[in-house]
Parts: structure tokens; sequence; C-alpha cells
């Protein structure tokens, strides 16, 4: 008798079970299979299933999704069958279900009722034979596990109910098949050989499908490879576990060398028949025919069903290292690892991001200097130096273009510093500029310089490429902007350019000026626009960036003699080429001297390039 505990959302209750199977889930149940109802939002409709005969205990997880757990921390996947040591602690979803054998109480071993989801006879459209012991042969048909409706398989379940030590041995080879690398031949060879030491089959073999045809690619023990093609046809036609016995008067046709068989078929993750495993006892002179027990056939389907998941399990880590190796050439390596383990994060979705685009001020004229092979080292360098700054932040490098570069930050995943990681980074590579440009000064014939935008603003995120090719990255009027500003960076004469939305969002520490609004194009509204220093901020640089801001003020109040006064005042003292002093000069006399009627203090940006 089994002694059971539970306890979850209610009272504890305490049931006694004697032998069969018996379920727990949070629906109501199956007919005519005993269970115990969960009131528990996190166990599925039907979980778990407990077998018991009397000597051995079997745990089944027939959730689809949720698995089951073991006392101590080991995990029972969805469709997985394992013996369950005495006393048992399990976990499904938040409740804890206990069992614990009274001897006094329990009945005598008996064999448990087989699953009522397995089919008795053959269809009729597969070769058969009544139950008649002297009748040819026939072919009989074991349901899948994963076919649409059926029940998961319990060995212990099928009225041929093993002993302990059995079941101990058919589990002990099937962990061996697991352990063996799925890439590796030792991994066939491994299932070829469980067919004849697990079943007792005479010859096991593992077949996969070449160019439509069924190629054997392991053999147990070495000989000639030789197998049904009828059975292995009719296997991948039905998807199912197909074996075939001989009555007794096979013998007397002839029928010496004709295979008792069995063949269960490997499935991948969308329930196509990628291999098969074989096996076969041979019909020798004067003896029995031999043949196939159900029990049998169903332990060749479990090895099977391994050999699929270790497939399976080769390919989701070819897939996860094909795709950790691509996201690693647009994200840090951390950020890499984390996408390879949940794609999902790729899905395209609206996201605040901090975009920067950057471009190579005067390549044009650069590159007719160097020439193609010496350009394409430049750039090479110019786009290391700025690629390491931006993934040291966890920045995404959506792409490069030209002579320019796109990065974006908090997407795919969660950065709440993103505008501040941004504005490092773009610090950081134009710091290093000057020591790179002093290395090509004599080629280029100039210094190398970098126009730099940046802006924190909403983008549609996700794989804006094909199917083909690959490419993560932002789309919207967010990117446009960003672009806008690194353009303007030309006509204002300072890198980077950021907008307010950016400057917003940035702790103290950043050295900062406001530079007023821009009018650019394909936008209705002014952008406000503030210039980040590129580097640490001095005390020279923040009295001359007050004074500019005061006489930006000035101008926008229309008071153009005050701004001129205070422009003056600063380019005397140094700043002579501060392109922004410059303009805003320009502009202010320009106003005092027409006096307009219409006044709009933004300055228009028409260079678009």
């Amino acid at each position: 008798m089994l002694r059971i505990t539970l306890r979850g959302e209610g009272p504890e209750q305490h049931l006694e079970h004697a032998a069969g199977p018996l379920e727990f889930g949070r629906g109501p149940g199956r007919e005519g299979v005993p269970s115990v109802s969960l009131r528990d939002p996190f166990a599925s409709r039907d979980h778990l299933r407990v077998t018991w005969n009397g000597e051995v205990l079997l745990v089944e997880n027939i959730s689809r999704t949720s698995p089951v757990m073991f006392e101590g921390g080991a995990a029972l996947a969805p469709r997985g069958v394992a013996p369950g040591p005495l006393p048992a602690g399990l976990r499904v979803g938040n409740s804890q279900v206990r069992l614990e054998f009274e001897a006094d109480a329990a009945p005598a071993p008996a064999p448990v009722e087989a699953p009522v989801s397995l089919p008795e006879p053959a269809p009729p459209s597969v070769e058969s034979a009544p139950d008649d012991p002297a009748s040819g042969p026939r072919i009989e048909v074991v349901e899948a596990p994963a076919a649409a409706g059926a029940r998961p398989v319990a060995l212990g379940t099928l009225g041929e109910a093993p002993d302990a030590e059995t079941l101990a041995h058919w589990f002990e080879t099937l962990v061996l098949v697991q352990q063996a690398a799925a890439s590796s031949r030792a991994f066939l060879d491994a299932t070829a050989e469980a067919v004849v030491r697990l079943v007792g089959l005479d010859r096991g073999l593992v077949l996969t499908r070449e160019d439509g045809r069924w190629v054997p690619r392991a053999v147990h023990p070495d000989g000639p490879p030789h197998f049904s093609s009828t059975i292995v046809a009719e296997v991948a036609r039905r998807k199912q576990t197909v074996y075939r016995n001989f009555g007794a008067e096979s013998l007397s046709l002839s029928l010496v060398g004709v295979d008792t068989v069995v063949a269960a078929p490997i499935l991948d993750a969308a329930h196509e028949v990628v291999g098969i495993v074989y096996g076969a006892r041979e019909l020798k002179p004067g003896s029995e025919p031999p043949r196939v027990t159900r029990l049998e056939a169903l332990v060749v389907q479990v090895l099977a069903a391994a050999v699929g998941a270790g497939l399976e399990r080769q390919e989701q880590e070819a897939r996860a290292v094909r795709s950790q190796v691509q996201f690693e050439q647009f994200f840090s390596p951390e950020l890499a690892r984390e996408l390879a383990s949940d794609a999902s994060l790729l899905e395209g979705r609206e996201r605040e991001v901090t975009l920067l685009f950057t471009d190579v001020r005067n390549f044009s004229r650069i590159s007719e200097r160097l020439g193609a092979q010496r350009t394409f080292a430049m750039m090479q360098d110019v786009m290391e130096l700025q690629t390491v700054r931006i993934r040291e932040e966890d920045g995404v490098v959506v792409d490069y273009v030209g002579d320019g570069l796109l990065a974006m930050w908090n997407a795919p995943a969660d950065q709440p510093d993103h505008p501040a990681r941004a504005c490092r980074a773009a610090v950081a590579f134009l710091s290093d500029l000057p020591v790179l440009s002093e290395r090509w000064a004599h080629e280029a014939g100039e210094p190398i310089r970098l126009g730099t935008g940046i802006h924190t603003g909403v983008a549609l995120v996700g794989n804006t490429g094909s199917r083909v090719k690959f490419k993560y990255g932002p789309m919207g009027s967010a990117v446009n902007l960003a672009s806008r500003l690194e353009n303007a960076t030309k006509t204002l004469g300072v890198s980077p350019l950021i907008s307010k939305a950016t400057r917003d969002r940035l702790p103290t520490g950043f050295g900062t000026r406001r530079l007023g609004g821009l009018r650019v194009q394909g936008f209705a509204e002014a952008v406000a626009v503030f210039e980040l220093f590129p580097g640490e901020p001095t005390a020279a640089w923040r009295a001359r960036r007050d004074e500019f801001e005061r006489a930006l003020q000035s101008f926008e109040a229309r008071q153009w003699a005050d701004a001129c006064t205070s422009l003056a005042s600063l380019l005397s003292h140094g700043a002579e080429f501060d392109v922004p002093s410059l303009q805003l000069l320009a502009r202010s006399v320009e106003c005092l001297r027409s006096q307009p009627d219409t006044f709009d203090p933004a300055l228009v940006i028409t260079k678009q390039t």
C-alpha cells in the first residue's frame, strides 16, 4: 500500500493507493484512471502519473510543458519516465507529493494494467494475421508517445512487468547511450549495441535517410547490414513502431533467414522521421520461430526516443553555437550568450533606445589620397576603435555603412542607463581618436575626425534584415533623427551632438552645452540639441559654456545687441575657433541689422548627406 501525503493550497491531504496508476493534476482527470485533483494554478491539467505494482514505483511526467521535481533537486522533463525510490518526495507546480510504502498493507505484487491509449491489433491496412500460433507473418504497430492524443509509455505498466534488476539494467543502458556525444559515431554505435544488450535481439542497426535512401549508420555486431525495406517504409509512413512475428508454420515455408524484426522511428522536433532504430531475431532451422514481444518493441521505442532526444540536443547546441557566433558580431560576449539562450529577445517590438551615428569627416578626400587598399586598412582601424568602446558599454553595433557606423543601447536587453552608456562610449572613442589620427597623419594628409550624433527615443527593434540575411537593428523616426544630428555636426562644428531627450537622462559628471534648436529635414518641430564635451570638463570650458549659453538666451529673447556683446567678449578670450560662437555672432549681427518682424531662433540645417 502506498501512503500519499499531499501539501499545497488548502489543508494537507492523506491518501492510500493499493496498486496501478494514479494521476495528479489540475484537471478533472481522465475516465477510467484514478486521479487526485490539485488546487494549484501552477500545475498542468494532467501533470503526474505514479504507477505501483507492489515492487516497483514508476514516476511519469505526463505534462507537455512543465517538469516534475524530485526531492533533492533532480528534474523529470515533460513526457519523461523514471523509477522512483521509496519514500519519494515530488513537487508538481507548487504542490508537494510524498509517497511512502506501508509494508503490512502492501498487496502481493501484480502486473499493472497497460495504458488504455496503446492500440491492440494492427490496422487493416498493415499486413496481419489472426493470433493462431500456426499463422504466417504478422506486423503489429505501437503508437508513438509523441503522436497526437497518445499517452506516454511507462515500461512497468505493460502487463509483462520486468523485475527490479531488469528495469535497472534497462535504464542504465539508456543512460549510457545518452552519455555518448550525439555528434560522435560512438552515439549511434552505442544505440545499435543497446538493441542487442538491452532487448536481447540478435542484430541492431541505426538507419538514417540520405539522398532519399535509408543508409545503415551503425550495426552491431559487425556484419552485413541486412534490414527489411518493407518494415522500414512502414515505419517511415506511419511514424510508429512496427514489429513482425512468424507463426509455427514458418519452418515449412522455407522462411529461414527471414527475421523477426522490430523498428522504431527516430523523430525530430517537428515529428518527422529522421532515422530508425532496427532490431532483428534470426529464424534458425530446427528451432521455434523467435518472437518480439510488445514489451520489447516498446523498449526499442524508448531507445529510439532517447536517440531522437540526443540528436535534437546536438542540433540545439549547434544552433546555439551558430547563434552565438552570429550575435558576437554585433553584441558583447555576455549579451551574445544571453541572446543565444533566449532568441525571443530578437522579436520585433517597440523599445526606448539610445542611438549613435558616426561618420568620418572628409572621407572622400582622404580616400583619394590613400587609394583603395590603404583606405580599407584605415577604415578597419577606425571601426575597430569605435566598436571596442561601444562593446565595452554593452552596445549593439547595428551596422557599418561605408565610412559610417550605427550603434544602439537598451535592446534587446534592458539597460536603464542606456543614454549614459552611449555617451561614455562616444567620449571614449573620441578621446582615443587623436592617437589613431597621428598614426595615419602622413598618409591621410589631414587629421581623422568623426562626426557623432546621439538621440534617445522609441524605435521598432528586431531583425530588420531578411530570413536569409540577419540584421538586428532599429527602425523609425528616432533613427532618422539620430542620423540628422550626426549630419548637423558638419554645420555646427562640434562632436558629439546629442538631443535634449538624451541630455535629460544623463547623470551628473557629463559636460554639456546648450546649442539651441535645429530645424532638420523630416521633422516639423525644432530639435533642442547639446554639445557633449568629449572628456572631463575643465573649469575654463565651463566658464566659456556659461558665457555662450547667456548669449544664446539673449539671442532667443531678441536681445541681439546683448548677444553680440557677450559673444565678442567670449571670442576675445580664446574661443575664436569655436564654430557655434562664430555662427551665433553672425546671426545676431544680421538680426541687429535687419530687425526681422518674423524671428525663428532655430538654426536651419540645409545640408543633408
